[in-house]
């Protein structure tokens, strides 16, 4: 995940801070005593980091809920954006999104870009590749149109100069045709219109719909593309669930293999 930081260059990132959270608990005292080391070894990876052009610091904290202590150190540090990796604890059954992760997602005020941690060596753990590249060739913007999307639109837009391509996906599914027999052209007519959007923002649109269940039809369209990022709104549809991932950005997370931008409803900063 260190290896793909240097490439949040390209669209405006200037300073970095490397945080590392020490779950203090039962048994745990041991590991906060390696604060050293393990600020010696966030250091060494930061050196190429900074030659990249980046600012770079390095803060190491201890907690009793990592989560909350990775989102103060945001917050003290007046960050703008949160990147953390995919992966739990075990990668044997796959890369999925882990505890830490969803939480911070969860409770962020902030957009939070979870990068792909891509497995390598026969028992599943053994090492990860980088599956970043640089530069943001295409991305992808996935909208139900709802107000927890209009943050997610505002977010392409912004990052719409430094891609090559935006595609622009809307999943059409049963209970939307079931309600608006012409859904489909509304949904195409609103897609033209964030099109307009990105193009007067300076970048370019395609536009794109699918029928199908959410999260499978974004990860496959992003995988046909050969998309670098998917961005999309942090919560479900309904208000009720504003402390909530939703749950087809939820499932994106577990199957993209690739990275995903969640913008929260109150943030339209990238």
């Amino acid at each position: 995940m260190l290896d793909c930081l240097a490439d949040l260059r390209d669209i405006g990132v200037a300073r970095v801070i490397l945080t590392h959270v020490v779950k203090v608990g039962y048994g745990q005292g041991a590991s906060y005593g390696n604060k050293d080391a393990l600020e010696d070894w966030l250091r060494g990876r930061a050196a190429p980091l900074r030659e990249a052009g980046l600012e770079v610091d390095v803060d190491i904290r201890a907690a009793g809920e990592v989560a909350t202590d990775i989102l103060a150190a945001a917050s003290e540090h007046d960050a703008d954006l949160i990147v953390i990796g995919s992966r739990g604890q075990n990668m044997i059954r796959g890369l999925f999104l882990g505890s830490v992760a969803r939480e911070v997602i969860r409770l962020s005020t902030l957009p939070v870009r979870l990068e792909w941690i891509e497995a390598t060596g026969d028992n599943g753990d053994a090492a990860c590749e980088r599956t970043c590249h640089a530069g943001l060739r295409r991305l992808l913007l996935a909208t139900d149109f709802s107000p927890q999307a209009s943050t997610a639109e505002a977010a392409a837009a912004q990052l719409a100069p430094h891609a090559g391509i935006v595609d622009l996906l809307h999943v059409v599914s049963p209970f939307d045709t079931a309600r608006y027999a012409r859904w489909s052209v509304m949904a195409r007519a609103a897609l033209d219109d964030i099109a307009q959007e990105i193009a007067a923002a300076g970048g370019k649109a395609e536009v794109h719909l699918a029928d199908g269940k959410a999260s499978e039809k974004i990860a496959r369209a992003a995988a046909g593309d050969d998309v670098d990022l998917i961005v999309v709104g942090k919560h479900g549809a309904s208000w009720v669930e504003s402390m909530t991932i939703g749950s087809t950005a939820a499932r994106l997370c577990e199957i993209a293999r690739r990275p995903v931008l969640m913008v929260p409803l109150k943030s339209s900063e990238v």
